[in-house]
């Protein structure tokens, strides 16, 4: 079990469970990346109330506002570097959960590799406390 489940390796008291955008950071980065180098809010905003109306699916609502974005993988992740922010308390509750042997676990509809350099960037370090369990994606 642990080895499907790493942040059990440790034996913790307990887990912490969080979402990433808009909990840990304070705007949506996908949203970002869509209104700001994809096909703007009014595009997103549309397929968001489609996706509401059940008109359209979740994968293919995410997939459609994705496939607008066409900038590369690295000036994506520098324009959210520069232009998302974070919970300012995040990095002290980070230090504190990892000196008591708490896991975060972030569950994210969010891409892997971009929260994964978001938060190294933040905290300075590799992720040793924080697991992630969202979109594993390739990036182009």
């Amino acid at each position: 079990m642990a080895k499907q489940l790493p942040y059990l390796k440790n034996h913790p008291s307990m887990i912490f469970f969080t979402d990433f955008d808009g909990t840990i950071t304070l705007q949506d980065t996908n949203d970002y990346l869509v209104d700001n180098l994809g096909f703007g809010v009014e595009k997103r905003e549309i397929l968001e109330q489609e996706l509401l109306n059940g008109n359209i699916t979740f994968r293919d609502s995410f997939q459609a506002m994705l496939d607008s974005v066409r900038a590369p993988f690295d000036q994506c992740l520098q324009a959210l570097q520069d232009n998302i922010q974070f919970d300012h308390q995040f990095t002290t509750f980070y230090h504190w959960a990892k000196k008591q042997n708490i896991p975060i676990v972030v569950l994210s509809s969010g891409m892997t590799p971009i929260i994964k350099a978001l938060l190294e960037n933040l905290l300075g370090s590799p992720l040793e406390n924080i697991f992630l369990v969202a979109n594993d994606i390739q990036p182009r």
